[in-house]
């Protein structure tokens, strides 16, 4: 059989079949491709696991707040000042403000910090809250 026989008009194969190249560029695309949708599905874990933490820092922050509420407003837990917590974290400092004559507000500003595992990234959620010498006598 004449190997030229084998080519139509234009060099190309008539028995269908794919080049060498053509096998190459294709699996290439394919790889990028992959790659680019599991890069997706990595981001996407990364965002719930920070998600996580900072709903659990939440509830901790939210834990700590809700606490203090059971004391009366001079209790030695609302001093003025920084104050530490048993939860890992967590702290918060109670500041005198008068509203009004007579009535004095103890607001609580409380801080939950955090390192992001993986990144390394320090993260914040703070929350705040008051305290009435009229409501709390």
């Amino acid at each position: 059989m004449n190997p030229i026989s084998k080519y139509k008009q234009g060099g190309k194969m008539s028995g269908g079949a794919f080049t060498l190249v053509e096998v190459l560029v294709a699996t290439a695309l394919l790889i990028m491709a992959l790659a680019l949708f599991l890069g997706t599905f990595v981001s996407a874990k990364r965002s719930a696991v920070i998600s996580d933490n900072r709903m659990e820092a939440i509830q901790n922050a939210r834990t700590v707040l809700e606490s203090l509420l059971p004391y009366t407003y001079g209790a030695t837990q609302l001093n003025n000042g920084w104050h530490s917590t048993s939860v890992s974290g967590v702290s918060y400092v109670v500041a005198t403000v008068t509203q009004n004559p007579g009535i004095v507000v103890k607001n609580i500003y409380l801080t939950n910090r955090w390192i992001n595992p993986g990144s390394g990234i320090t993260s914040t959620v703070s929350l705040a809250g008051s305290v009435s010498s009229e409501l709390h006598p």
